[in-house]
């Protein structure tokens, strides 16, 4: 009998320490997985933020390296341009104005920039370099905003374009300037546009906002340009790479993608859904980053009037050659991107104020935080 009862006491002592011991490896296990941060938190500490509580971000302007940023910051009271490393945090001043910056542009080597800043007496275009010194300064006419292309070959050369007013008919006319960096010369061309993009040395291509037709001109002669499409309403274009929209002529509510590398030499055909605003077509929002690289295109999923919903979009690699989208990602709007020199990396939205990893899990991680 007293062996029995020892024997009732060992396995009941047995049973409560194999009870204590669960419990106690299930509260360990529990406090592991709070302590361990989620995986969007893993991945969110792979790039660093801007605290909108402590600085006001203008914009990310765009690439200077394949970690390394050109952001925009300020308010009224200053402003000033960063060199931002997305991993390390580390920032390097380039420019400073007590005047307001209108507008940034990189030129495609990623070593000058020209900047627009004006104030209530004066309106300026400075150049600098990435050191920061400053290479030219040219006083200015005009305090709207300009839209400003870099030669890619000829980087001397610069077109800057707005809408001024007709003084006989008060109607918008484009305006279109070329800056001459060597000579500090401005030259007029009667060009039907405000975004011509270089093509080459001397070749430049545009949309005729009268016609809304495809233009090639030469700044040699100024005066004559050609025709090169009745049908493309809008185009991307990089170095020599260029790809044409055009709508379907069999759905309305496709648009086709044509890619000629160089120019009509064509290397395939992608077609997407459409999207419209105003009963006009947006053009798709595309980004290369090398010459004969990687494209990628924030692609509708579905064809969309902007003016009744925002749509679905989704991140893809345009793949001509099969003429074929590969899917990245889920986008939550129609925005710009910016991939990356090394192709890794996507800027997207209207600030560039996100960043997409496509080597990672490819999720949009917000580069801003906190609230002004």
């Amino acid at each position: 009998m007293h062996s029995r009862n020892k024997l009732t006491l060992i396995s009941l002592f047995l049973m409560l320490f194999g009870l204590f011991f669960l419990l106690a490896c299930s509260d360990s296990e529990s406090r592991s997985k709070d302590d361990l941060p989620n995986q969007e938190s893993n991945n969110e500490s792979k790039f660093i933020k801007i605290d909108q509580s402590k600085e006001t971000l203008q914009k990310v302007v765009g690439w200077l390296d394949n970690e390394e940023l050109l952001v925009h910051l300020g308010d009224q009271n200053g402003q000033q341009l960063i060199q931002l490393n997305i991993k390390t945090g580390e920032r390097t001043v380039l420019y400073t104005t007590k005047s307001h910056i209108l507008t940034v542009n990189l030129n495609n080597q990623l070593d000058k920039i020209v900047i627009q800043e004006g104030s209530d007496q004066l309106a300026e275009l400075v150049i600098v370099n990435l050191s920061g010194d400053e290479l030219n300064r040219k006083q200015i006419d005009y305090n709207g905003y300009l839209t400003v292309n870099w030669n890619p070959v000829e980087t001397h050369l610069l077109f800057l374009s707005y809408y001024q007013v007709n003084q006989n008919t008060s109607a918008e006319q484009p305006k279109v300037i070329v800056w001459n960096l060597e000579n500090d010369s401005f030259q007029e061309l009667p060009i039907q546009s405000v975004e011509p993009k270089w093509y080459s040395s001397n070749l430049y291509l545009y949309i005729d906002e009268l016609t809304d037709q495809l233009f090639i001109g030469d700044i040699r002669t100024a005066e004559s340009t050609d025709r090169i499409s009745t049908e493309t309403i809008g185009f991307y274009l990089n170095q020599d790479t260029i790809i044409s929209f055009l709508p379907s002529d069999i759905n309305d509510h496709e648009v086709h993608l044509m890619k000629d590398y160089p120019l009509l030499v064509h290397k395939g055909t992608i077609t997407i859904p459409k999207v419209s605003m105003g009963g006009k077509v947006q053009e798709p929002y595309l980004s290369q980053s090398n010459r004969n690289g990687k494209i990628v295109g924030n692609i509708p999923d579905k064809s969309t009037d902007l003016n009744q919903n925002l749509g679905s979009f989704t991140l893809c690699v345009l793949d001509f050659e099969n003429s074929q989208l590969q899917p990245i990602t889920s986008l939550p709007e129609n925005a710009p991107i910016s991939l990356s020199p090394n192709e890794r990396y996507v800027l997207y939205g209207w600030q560039f104020e996100n960043i997409i990893d496509l080597e990672g899990n490819a999720s949009v991680h917000s580069l801003i935080s906190g609230s002004i």
